[in-house]
């Protein structure tokens, strides 16, 4: 026993001294960056909150804190580093700190997120979310092509009913896994990697083109009308985004049967072992049919958000309240307490204060205009500087393995670029919109992306196997917006 702990300290040490370096270099980040002088264009407490956003991408990248824990940390470096701030001659105060690291959580989108997880937490104790994807396999049949396809339209219905592409993933993950098990399959086999690969990429595509697929779209829709004063309704985000996703999505699926191509053509047994299993779960107990009401209810009131007069947070509080009401309700608070991941939502919350306040200063704007505005993008065509900042923001978002994280650091940034570009008929809330989407969705490795990591743990396919797809993929995706800007997204008017 004495030897068994001691290979485990030993392993662990080197670790724990990478966490302890990456910590001490967070921190001389952070006092290094406070204590460089700007002459003009960056006020005191902007420089700050710039200060806090550094020390936190060195903890995000490194890993050193987990994410869930980082959210207390950024809240508590809000509050301190901004309250001993000095502005006009006086401190700002810890109060007003801590009051502007707390603001993300008085917000309707920080509501909706909380209430998004109730509803994911729902879905898999139920059992619906479970039944839906195997009457999906059910029905477009065994032939293994035609299970990637339906993977991928399981994709869209999950990530239209179950607000969080993290929950959708765990589900797709599962129901592969059932697949594998069914058929005798070895995880080493190209269906096996296909399916996942699936997982792993399309649950990320499919929400591109859903407003309430999970936090970082609430999140960048939230900084785009905060600076820009221009609100993207839940049905305008669905027209914009969703056939950039589908093509994007097909892409995704050529790839897939190219690069990993299915070692049969259809699945031993066919669609037997599928309706066993459907028989197997029975007729739909009165929760389910319950449950799928409530979803159907939520899902038009989301898409018909801009003629009726109750908005999507409201309706998430609703569908939330309803899932949990005695006699209506699905399931207890007990089972919702132990299902939901409670660090995701402080994250939101406290990335939300960050990007606000970062937007509010100015401090956004003037890091885009003393980086890549240096460039003299003003010389280049819309369309050109799109498709290069476009690939630009993609690299950078390579560095977190949390969207949200990524969102809260570069979707402020790209506003201020965009604010900062000085073309004349630029729409900046377009504009801004489409480098989200190159923000949001690139992954190379199962770091990059947390659908990735949840499907990653199936051991089903290697890092090697995945920038195998992903390098191509995210390339094509780039000269997708490149197309898209010079026509559906032109002909909308959005760039």
């Amino acid at each position: 026993m004495e030897s068994h702990q001691t290979v485990i300290s030993t392993a662990n040490s080197p670790k724990k001294g990478i966490k302890i370096g990456s910590i001490i270099v967070a921190f001389l980040v952070l006092v290094g960056f406070l204590n460089l002088p700007f002459s003009h264009g960056l006020t005191p407490t902007g420089q700050s909150l710039l200060a806090v956003l550094l020390f936190m991408v060195v903890l995000w990248v490194t890993e050193a804190i987990s994410y869930s824990a980082s959210s207390i940390v950024l809240m508590a470096a809000i509050a301190l580093v901004v309250g001993f701030t000095v502005e006009k001659g006086k401190l700002v105060g810890t109060t007003a700190g801590l009051n502007m690291a707390l603001s993300g959580f008085g917000t309707g989108t920080w509501v909706l997120v909380a209430c998004a997880l109730i509803i994911a937490a729902a879905l898999g104790k139920t059992g619906l979310s479970q039944r839906i994807g195997l009457s999906v396999l059910y029905l477009v049949g065994a032939r293994t092509k035609r299970v990637y396809l339906g993977l991928s339209v399981m994709c869209y219905i999950f990530v239209l009913v179950v607000p969080a592409q993290a929950a959708v993933a765990v589900v797709l993950t599962a129901i592969c896994m059932g697949i594998i098990k069914e058929y005798n399959i070895a995880n080493h086999q190209n269906f096996a990697k296909g399916m996942l690969l699936i997982v792993a990429q399309g649950s990320g595509i499919a929400g591109l083109g859903i407003l309430t697929s999970g936090a970082p779209p609430l999140q960048a829709d939230r900084f785009i009308a905060l600076a820009t004063h221009h609100t993207i309704t839940w049905i305008d985000w669905l027209i914009y985004g969703l056939p950039f996703s589908i093509v994007l999505f097909a892409v995704l699926y050529v790839l897939i049967i190219k690069l990993f191509p299915p070692e049969m053509e259809e699945l031993e047994g066919g669609r037997e072992a599928i309706r066993q299993k459907l028989k197997d779960m029975g007729r739909m107990p009165a929760k389910e049919k319950r449950l799928l009401v409530i979803m159907v209810v939520t899902v038009i009131l989301w898409a018909t958000s801009s003629i009726q007069p109750i908005d999507n947070s409201t309706v998430a509080v609703l569908a939330s309240a309803a899932i949990l009401f005695p006699g209506i309700g699905v399931v207890s608070w007990n089972e919702i307490e132990k299902s939901v991941n409670w660090g995701t939502i402080m994250l939101f919350g406290a990335a939300i204060s960050l990007g606000t306040y970062l937007l509010q200063t100015g401090a956004a704007a003037w890091v885009a205009k003393a980086t890549i505005g240096q460039l003299g993008f003003e010389h280049l065509s819309v369309w050109l500087i799109l498709v290069v900042v476009a690939f630009a923001f993609g690299i950078f978002s390579l560095g977190f393995s949390a969207r949200t994280a990524a969102v809260a650091a570069l979707v402020p940034t790209v506003i201020g670029f965009a604010q900062n570009l000085h073309i004349a008929h630029l729409n900046i809330w377009g504009f801004s919109l489409i480098l989200y989407y190159a923000i949001q969705f690139t992954a190379i490795v199962p770091v990059n992306d947390p659908m990735a990591i949840i499907a990653f743990g199936s051991n089903t396919f290697t890092v090697k196997d995945m920038i195998k797809l992903s390098v191509p993929l995210v390339i094509i995706s780039m000269l997708l917006i490149g197309l898209f800007a010079l026509t559906y997204w032109h002909w909308l008017g959005i760039i």
